[in-house]
């Protein structure tokens, strides 16, 4: 008689790993915390002197919320996003709507999760405070990201201060002219789109009455659109037009215009556009090319991976840039959790979010020319493309890795 065996098999998890992250923005911050979340150490490094986002508005759909709450930031959420209960996409002239991209604040019955729109140096403040709460020193200043090698087992990487950091793997997450992507895949500066981007930020009360026919719209025009929605509890209106152009000299993101400047682009929008933009203090507005880049073949090599801007830059037609950081940020939690390994760790977390994020990316361009349609009336009866595609379907805390 054979007694019979128990066979267990005990599978090691990776604990305090220590990871380095280049690039203190929205996407890195919230690896950074993912990382947190599930034992391991992390340092950010960012080039600035002191940490803060630029003025301006942000839409966080339902599929970004899901990240945004597997990080701890539900609740910070609920407080200080606005929820708008209907948005629309509207003709550029008459102020007609086309189609309706939500009705009746339905998102979180159909995706579990809300869609907010807020103001960005919140989010980006409320994730600095909970990384530097679970760690004082995680963050690290004034250091701009110069190179790195791997050896042993370990990854070192060099700044321009002439301070070095070892750590068991890195994240790239230092945007779109990504200089970690630069040293793993070669040196190649993105692609001018045929795109500027106005942007402005004014008090709501001056203009309340022209914020028709719903809280949250995006009006459609031959080669250009012009997006406005309410921020900080609806004290503020934050907008964002952009309009094709043949030529852009400017360097850098964000640079100071007029407004005599975006109403020669949209003088011939609604009154309600043009008095948005006529409200506008001087200093509150600026403008910036945008700029993207093909899908990578690969985004690690070794110990070190890409993360948001620096994998998969994209253009903002579906409003999906920062919500790629987000979910890529709490999908990497996610596999650092299930791995026993760096690599494997790296490999799940590429596997899981290429596909998705190349898919995004593709779909950004082609938004672009039906939003800028010579005929926007041609619209009528559509549907946005983030529902056309089944984009805040995805859940970072259900999808497999």
């Amino acid at each position: 008689m054979v007694d019979d065996v128990l066979i267990v098999v005990v599978t090691r998890f990776m604990k305090n790993a220590h990871i380095l992250i280049v690039g203190a923005g929205i996407g890195g911050l919230t690896a950074a915390l993912a990382l947190q979340r599930v034992g391991h150490k992390v340092s950010v490094f960012e080039t600035a002197p002191q940490l803060g986002e630029v003025g301006a508005g942000l839409t966080i759909s339902p599929n970004a919320t899901h990240a945004l709450e597997y990080v701890g930031l539900g609740p910070y959420m609920a407080e200080h996003g606005d929820r708008p209960e209907t948005g629309a996409s509207v003709h550029y002239q008459t102020g007609e709507v086309l189609y309706y991209t939500q009705r009746d604040s339905e998102f979180r019955v159909k995706f579990g999760a809300e869609y907010y729109q807020i103001h960005r140096a919140d989010v980006h403040g409320a994730l600095a405070d909970a990384v530097r709460a679970n760690d004082a020193g995680a963050i690290h200043l004034n250091h701009t990201f110069k190179s790195f090698s791997q050896s042993g087992g370990k990854v070192t990487a060099t700044f321009s201060n002439g301070q070095n950091f070892t750590g068991d793997a890195m994240v790239g997450c230092d945007g779109v002219r990504s200089v970690v992507r630069a040293e793993l895949f070669g040196a190649q500066d993105p692609r001018f789109t045929g795109q500027v981007a106005f942007r402005g930020l004014v008090d709501a009360d001056p203009v309340r009455e022209h914020i028709v026919p719903t809280p949250s719209s995006t009006a459609l025009g031959p080669g250009r659109i012009f997006t406005r929605y309410f921020v900080r509890n609806r004290k503020l209106v934050n907008f964002v037009g952009i309009a094709r152009t043949d030529a852009w000299k400017e360097e850098g993101w964000s640079i100071s215009a007029t407004v005599d400047e975006m109403l020669s682009v949209y003088g011939d929008f609604n009154e309600h556009t043009r008095a948005i933009i006529k409200s506008t203090p001087p200093g509150r507005l600026f403008k910036w090319g945008l700029f993207d880049r093909d899908p990578l073949a690969q985004w690690t090599k070794g110990r070190v991976t890409l993360l948001g801007d620096a994998a998969h830059a994209m253009l903002p037609f579906l409003g999906m840039g920062a919500a790629m950081g987000l979910e890529d940020g709490a999908i990497m939690g996610r596999c650092f959790e299930a791995a026993s390994t760096i690599e494997e760790a790296l490999s799940r977390y590429e596997a899981a979010r290429k596909e998705r994020t190349t898919m995004v990316l593709l779909n950004s361009r082609k938004q672009a020319g039906l939003y800028q349609s010579d005929n926007p009336a041609s619209m009528r009866g559509q549907s946005s493309g983030e529902t056309r595609l089944g984009l805040f379907n995805y859940n970072v805390n259900t999808v497999p890795i």
